[in-house]
């Protein structure tokens, strides 16, 4: 299996899975229309919980896309999928809505985990075999 099977794979796992994980899907009452979000706080107990959740997201987006020219760019948008499709759902609900402000946070925690796996999380070939290892760097 090819390299690019494997990490599509891996992509579309993240992505199925990453809905159940995410913080608030609850949508008990009916369905109907698109809804936005306006109530909510932007300091509410949820943000953190986005950014949590996306910042793993974007760490693993940043080591399957490490390979192209903008590995930062990629894992962001890879760990924000999950948060946009859990905002989708909650656009959905009538008890909900869609969020701009947990969309922030998913993004802030995206590009946060992006970053940091770019700059920490080291792969390399080699006569022996494939090695993933922490390792930190002076420069960005």
């Amino acid at each position: 299996m090819s390299a690019y099977w494997r990490q599509g794979i891996m992509l579309a796992l993240v992505v199925a899975t990453s809905t159940a994980v995410q913080a608030g899907v609850d949508c008990n009452s009916s369905r109907g229309g698109f809804r936005f979000q306006t109530s909510d706080s932007w300091f509410g107990e949820d943000k953190l919980k986005h950014f949590a959740v996306s910042s793993p997201f974007g760490a693993l987006g940043a080591y399957l896309m490490r390979d192209t020219e903008h590995p930062v760019l990629y894992g962001t948008l890879i760990g924000v999928a999950p948060g946009f499709l859990k905002e989708m759902i909650d656009g959905t609900c009538r008890s909900s809505g869609f969020s701009y402000k947990d969309l922030t946070a998913d993004v802030a925690g995206a590009l946060t985990g992006a970053l940091l796996g770019n700059w920490a999380i080291s792969y390399s070939r080699d006569a022996r075999g494939q090695t993933v290892h922490i390792a930190y760097h002076t420069r960005f």
